[in-house]
């Protein structure tokens, strides 16, 4: 397929680019984090010890709004900082929310897939900026939805059918009535490190009949017709962070036939698999994957340096000016429009028998 006209946002300049992209995200959005920080501790007294709660996570501490602060970066603090290597701040929380609209593109609306008819209770696992599970309480209002992570960066104005709770999914979940719909998107590695014990503890908690929904990616760079160059900087830095993902406990490249073998030995039945291509850019000439692509390519460039501190200078040891001049290569690459890349994108959803 042949690259459309020139891409919509203009190539960046690569010289000082660090420090003007500092300063045009400096615009948006308009609040400090201190003030995000805030609203939250005001805002946990609100869930508490809600003894109507379908789950319970029990009360969270003071502690985990003290985030770690690494190279100008925030870190989320539940347990030390430890178990997540990418950062919270609203850098990452508006490329997290531009990946969101981008796979909303590609899944054309559908917040999951699984063939759930009323469903009265949902989780999703390593909910992010809860952008995912305030619009599906918005689509189910006679659903609970409850979304788990480890960071309080979620809003606290939300559906009265909202909550989030703040725990590590890669604990023994605790619960008090068994669930619908499991889902959870782009986790693999990250959120959850452990897939056979995280889809055991899926079955475990969902009720007969409930099902689970895993919506990921592959992470490596791709393309149908060897457009990436010999030397590729985009490669480069895929191979670099895998690595660097690898050593820190966090395997991103599990497949969809992975996901669908691990859920099949789980014990789940009637397992479907959708896979699809992620476009890195918009390159593409069908109009819906070209805008998902632009989407992508803005969340990642954005966020090049948060996504590479951790996994290249504090895992793999690189000096920063190394790394910077590695993002810099990548960053004039990915707007070249004879690059037609993409990321393995799928979808893969089992069910607990009903006989359980």
């Amino acid at each position: 397929m042949e690259a459309p006209g020139p891409l919509t946002p203009p190539a960046p300049e690569v010289a000082e680019e660090d420090k003007d992209e500092e300063e045009e995200f400096d615009d948006e959005p308009p609040f400090d984090e201190w003030d995000l920080q805030h609203e939250h501790r005001d805002a946990d007294s609100a869930y508490g010890d809600d003894t109507g709660s379908r789950m319970n996570y029990g009360s969270i501490s003071e502690s985990i709004y003290n985030f770690r602060e690494e190279n100008g970066r925030t870190y989320h603090a539940y347990r030390n900082g430890h178990s997540y290597v990418l950062p919270n701040d609203l850098r990452e929380q508006y490329r997290m929310d531009l990946a969101y609209h981008s796979i909303l593109r590609m899944f054309d609306g559908k917040p999951f897939f699984a063939p759930i008819e009323n469903p009265q209770r949902i989780v999703d696992m390593g909910t992010g900026t809860g952008i995912w599970v305030v619009d599906v309480g918005d689509q189910y209002p006679s659903a609970h939805v409850l979304g788990i992570d480890i960071s309080p960066i979620q809003p606290s104005w939300v559906p009265p059918n909202v909550e989030f709770r703040y725990d590590d999914i890669n604990l023994p979940w605790v619960y008090e009535q068994p669930i619908d719909l499991v889902h959870s998107r782009i986790c693999s590695g990250l959120a959850i490190r452990d897939w056979p014990k995280y889809l055991s503890e899926s079955y475990r908690c969902l009720r007969p009949g409930g099902w689970v929904e895993a919506q990921e990616f592959y992470m490596e760079a791709k393309s149908d017709d060897d457009s990436f160059p010999p030397d590729s900087a985009i490669i480069q830095w895929h191979e670099a962070c895998n690595k660097g993902f690898s050593l820190a406990g966090c395997n991103v490249r599990v497949s969809a036939q992975d996901l669908k073998s691990l859920m099949k030995e789980a014990g789940f039945v009637n397992i479907q698999m959708l896979e699809m291509k992620w476009p890195m850019s918009p390159w593409n000439e069908d109009e819906k994957l070209r805008e998902a692509g632009l989407y992508m390519m803005d969340s990642t460039l954005r966020e090049l340096r948060g996504i590479s501190l951790e996994v290249l200078t504090k895992i793999q040891g690189w000096k920063i000016e190394d790394m910077d001049l590695l993002l810099a290569k990548v960053k004039k690459e990915w707007f070249r429009e004879d690059i037609h890349g993409y990321w393995p994108l799928f979808v893969v959803y089992g069910q607990k028998p009903l006989d359980t």
